[in-house]
């Protein structure tokens, strides 16, 4: 695994073959697999205001993370503070699905479904680097943090089992 990337590479792959897959029999059974409740013009304000909104959060976290990066430090402040992986969940809860609205369509609605179960499935090898390289920091860190989900937070004090 790239420690420059995380899971970003793997789960990104699974991701875009999935959308490339949808975006094809989209267009193949167009027009039958376009959310046709929604105005093209609503689902466009909303889904661009989603995708906006993400691209700003996913440029924020990069920023953190840069930081962090050229200080040789774990980042915990920030997006960061909020979830422990804010570069995917802006990817899986904002960005695809706006795309999805953008684009109303119904073969890419499940997109943020494939890529949460791509970032479940590649996501240990990411935090056993990261165990690897910050120790108790992150052992610290990833108990009181959710991985990519910021709500609701746990109410025990003892969060060591807690990981979303």
């Amino acid at each position: 695994m790239s420690t420059r990337y995380g899971a970003g590479l793997r789960w990104g792959g699974v991701t875009t073959a999935y959308v490339a897959v949808a975006t094809v029999v989209h267009v193949a059974w167009y027009p039958r697999l376009v959310m046709a409740g929604l105005a093209p013009g609503v689902a466009g304000a909303i889904g661009g205001g989603v995708i906006l909104a993400g691209v700003a959060w996913y440029v924020a976290s990069r920023l953190y993370l840069h930081r962090g990066r050229a200080a040789g430090e774990l980042v915990t402040d920030g997006p960061y503070a909020l979830v422990r992986h804010p570069l995917y969940a802006a990817a899986v809860w904002l960005i695809l699905p706006g795309v999805a609205l953008v684009v109303r369509s119904w073969a890419l609605a499940p997109a943020p479904l494939v890529a949460y179960v791509a970032i479940r499935f590649f996501l240990p090898a990411e935090e056993r680097v990261l165990r690897a390289r910050y120790g108790q920091a992150y052992d610290r860190y990833r108990r009181r943090t959710p991985a990519l989900w910021p709500w609701p937070r746990p109410r025990t004090r003892d969060r060591q089992e807690y990981s979303p």
